[in-house]
């Protein structure tokens, strides 16, 4: 990117603040910008890190992850997974692995294997899912009705003190995520 020209703009002075060993650029309004307070004005900073999905050498579509920098509305240093794959689209359970698996109401019980948690008691259901069985509305409807879940997800993601939708009933929502499932 080349500069055609400078042009004077009022008769205030202009200070170029640095940070010491570092050099920020911010793209902003499609200008490249340097050491700007964009970051602190800003409502929503997300962060978007890409992973390849594949199955052996077959590029299958994308893992994305969600890393949220600065918000308003979710809780920062969130970190929200999403699978988008090139047949199908975004997965309609896209991410609840990870974030069961960090609650604890999935286990990992043998590399490649994963396990529902009754939180109630502790104990470890005996079936065990490949990952490719838990993007099933049988393995999310139990997980998903469960109210500890609910919270866990509300404390660990949720940044407002109201919910965004108060006249909607959570456990409807749940209930028919799972219709619509059973549905299709």
């Amino acid at each position: 990117m080349k500069i055609k020209s400078i042009t004077s703009v009022g008769k205030r002075k202009v200070y170029d603040l640095s940070v010491k060993e570092a050099e920020h650029y911010v793209l902003e309004n499609g200008v490249v910008t340097h050491n700007t307070g964009s970051y602190y004005s800003a409502d929503n900073i997300f962060i978007l890190g890409r992973q390849q999905a594949k199955d052996g050498a077959e590029l299958l579509g994308y893992n994305f992850i969600i890393n949220v920098e600065k918000s308003r509305y979710v809780k920062e240093k969130a970190k929200i997974p999403i699978s988008v794959m090139f047949d199908g689209g975004i997965s309609k359970w896209s991410g609840l692995l990870d974030i069961a698996l960090e609650s604890g109401h999935v286990v990992k019980p043998t590399n490649g294997w994963y396990s529902r948690v009754d939180t109630d008691t502790g104990e470890v259901e005996a079936k065990k899912f490949r990952m490719s069985d838990t993007d099933t509305s049988d393995f999310w409807t139990p997980i998903i009705k469960n109210e500890s879940f609910r919270e866990w997800i509300k404390k660990n993601y949720s940044y407002g003190a109201n919910s965004m939708y108060s006249s909607y009933d959570e456990s409807t929502a749940a209930a028919a995520i799972v219709e619509e499932e059973e549905d299709a």
